[in-house]
């Protein structure tokens, strides 16, 4: 399982392998369960018998503004981590390039720091 880690400069380090991990780095628990307004859980969709793998982060579209965004969405499986970057102003949404019916979807936003949502 990956292990994410941020430092006070907003620095984001990913850690796959267990590695040792360089000092200022704190690790980000991911949370699962949204008790935030906006829904922050990514909600994955499995197309194409999983070879298309649509993330949405929340059941209600998350808000992309300046103040207040995803700033990147992740897919670990198979020994894989893929990061997609977002910007304010996008829609909260990404594809990935499937092939596996399980795995664990990361998001993070700005404000209220890292989710996580198993497939």
């Amino acid at each position: 399982m990956a292990t994410f880690y941020k430092d006070e400069n907003g620095n984001f380090l990913a850690n796959i392998k267990g590695e040792a991990v360089p000092e200022g780095f704190t690790a980000l628990e991911p949370n699962t369960v949204d008790a935030a307004t906006e829904k922050h859980v990514p909600s994955v969709d499995l197309q194409r018998d999983g070879h298309i793998i649509h993330v949405q982060i929340g059941e209600v579209e998350h808000p992309m503004v300046e103040e207040h965004y995803i700033e990147w969405v992740a897919l670990e499986a198979d020994d894989r981590l893929e990061v997609h970057y977002l910007k304010p102003g996008q829609t909260p949404v990404t594809f990935f390039a499937g092939g596996m019916k399980s795995g664990t979807i990361y998001a993070y936003c700005n404000l209220h720091g890292l989710w996580s949502a198993k497939f």
